[in-house]
């Protein structure tokens, strides 16, 4: 009984810890390579890249899978605002009144 309510309690927490993928099915017969949609790039099987939206993906002989880069604050104070960083892949949490003053937050989501 102890055991089901440790993974009970656990589960949730495992499950805030992923980030989001998906899979871009695509037709590779013949090209040997997939086509990344987000940035127009072409890619071989087995390779990996990073998109322009912060994306790590790999290449298979099906598609093409793409995962988030980056962890998204959450537990956020009102008085703070939420920025995406595109050039470090990141958040970062200010004051909405004086943004040279990071915020704590409770914690992220994500990698």
């Amino acid at each position: 009984m102890k055991l089901l309510l440790c993974i009970a309690l656990l589960l949730p927490a495992a499950q805030l810890s992923e980030s989001a993928c998906f899979f871009e099915k695509q037709s590779t017969t013949g090209t040997g390579t997939c086509f990344d949609t987000n940035d127009g790039t072409h890619h071989q099987f087995g390779e990996s890249w990073m998109n322009t939206n912060c994306w790590d993906c790999v290449c298979a002989q099906k598609g093409y899978e793409c995962c988030e880069r980056y962890s998204v604050p959450f537990g956020v104070p009102d008085e703070c605002m939420i920025i995406f960083q595109i050039q470090t892949c990141s958040f970062q949490v200010f004051m909405k009144n004086d943004p040279s003053v990071e915020c704590t937050v409770s914690g992220a989501i994500g990698k």
